[in-house]
């Protein structure tokens, strides 16, 4: 199999290893892996594939958009690897309206216009693979569909040096979502290189390269991605800390029975009534007799 040299053949820098284990961007959700399978028959009809180009085509600093008669020059180095099919260093929408261009890990965005002209507009792109395993930079973005992008990413050893996998990223640009290729069913060979050359009019069949042989295989780009969930969203499995138990509230405490204090008062008038007139009849039989 033929490898790609490596982009970073001099080792990782400490600003590239912050940039690579960085956190994922606030705007940015992580797709779950899209599946790819082997594919069935398929119609060998050149027009049921599209090349990741569009029919942009591009040397070191210039695009070309030969049907339309359009050259735009940048003030850049554009990717160029001496087969422009695969369209890694330029690539025009199926609508016409949009023309990217890729400069290393950096890319471009071009608005074409109806009289032919071109002016650049504010694109936002991951820049960073972000989900599970090795981190790699994204690099070769092409249009899938007018909302539709399809990039790669070399992933290098620790030291820069050494490419250790080659994926394929979808980033659904609407949604803002970065979706890897689950490319396990293929059964490719360790380290192998491998690139997207065109996508299915259907978008469910991907043409690739994998070193110097080309085969169809299986991909749904059309389907809403599924968000993967975060660790934070993720329900806790642990018990739920015990809250103490309260007690049930304490019946009043019945107060022992004592005399009523009305009845008391009410016998001491009674008595001191009785009294009084004891008293007065005693008065008046002593009175008498005097």
């Amino acid at each position: 199999m033929v490898e790609a040299p490596s982009a970073l053949a001099h080792g990782r820098s400490e600003q590239m290893n912050q940039e690579l284990n960085a956190t994922t961007p606030d705007w940015l959700s992580i797709g779950v892996p899209i599946k790819v399978e082997p594919s069935g028959p398929v119609a060998q009809d050149g027009a049921a594939f599209r090349s990741r180009s569009g029919g942009a085509t591009n040397s070191g600093n210039r695009v070309q958009i030969p049907a339309r008669g359009i050259e735009i020059r940048v003030d850049y180095v554009i990717d160029y690897t001496g087969n422009n099919e695969a369209g890694t260093g330029s690539s025009l929408s199926p609508d016409g309206t949009r023309l990217i261009v890729n400069s290393g890990p950096s890319s471009h965005l071009y608005e074409i216009l109806p009289n032919g002209e071109s002016r650049e507009v504010p694109i936002q792109l991951p820049h960073v693979t972000y989900d599970a395993g090795r981190k790699g930079y994204l690099r070769g973005w092409s249009w899938a569909d007018n909302q539709t992008l399809v990039g790669y990413a070399e992933i290098d050893d620790d030291t820069g040096h050494e490419i250790v996998e080659c994926r394929i990223y979808v980033y659904h640009m609407n949604a803002r979502v970065l979706s890897r290729l689950d490319l396990s069913a293929l059964h490719l060979p360790a380290r192998a290189w491998l690139e997207v050359t065109k996508v299915g009019s259907d978008l469910n069949h991907l043409k690739i390269i994998v070193g110097d042989s080309e085969f169809t295989v299986k991909a749904d780009l059309k389907t809403s991605p599924k968000i993967e969930k975060k660790e934070t969203d993720v329900p806790k499995t642990t018990a739920p800390l015990a809250t103490p138990k309260q007690s049930a509230p304490k019946a009043p405490e019945a107060k022992p029975a004592t005399t009523s204090e009305e009845p008391a008062s009410t016998s001491w008038l009674v008595w001191f009534i009785v009294i009084a007139a004891v008293t007065g009849l005693l008065w008046l039989v002593v009175k008498k007799r005097k």
